[in-house]
């Protein structure tokens, strides 16, 4: 790590002892960069499905419904009921903490 002036020394214990100012870089970073892992923390889709003994991906790919035993060969749509029920009866999946649905009216 580079050694600060110490011009900057004095800068950052300046900035150390405004104790208020100081927390606020660390909460601020914290809140950054569990944002930048926001899509691990709530999504649509799963993180990892096991089916048919493969691992698939949905995070980082976008798989067709025929991956899955689907006749279509569109994007996987996870809220599906048939899709969910071929995933469980043939595999596993895991999901983000907080999962969104999609709300019908």
């Amino acid at each position: 790590m580079p050694r600060l002036s110490p011009v900057n020394q004095a800068r950052w214990a300046r900035f150390r002892h405004n104790r208020r100012g100081y927390w606020s870089l660390w909460i601020f970073l914290v809140v950054f960069s569990l944002s930048l892992c926001a899509e691990l923390i709530a999504n649509d889709k799963p993180l990892l499905v096991r089916y048919e003994g493969q691992w698939y991906f949905p995070l980082v790919k976008n798989y067709s419904e025929r991956d899955f035993g689907g006749p279509l060969a569109t994007t996987a749509d996870y809220q599906d009921p048939w899709l969910q029920r071929q995933l469980e009866n043939r595999g596993w999946v895991l999901w983000a903490p907080v999962r969104f649905w999609r709300q019908y009216h």
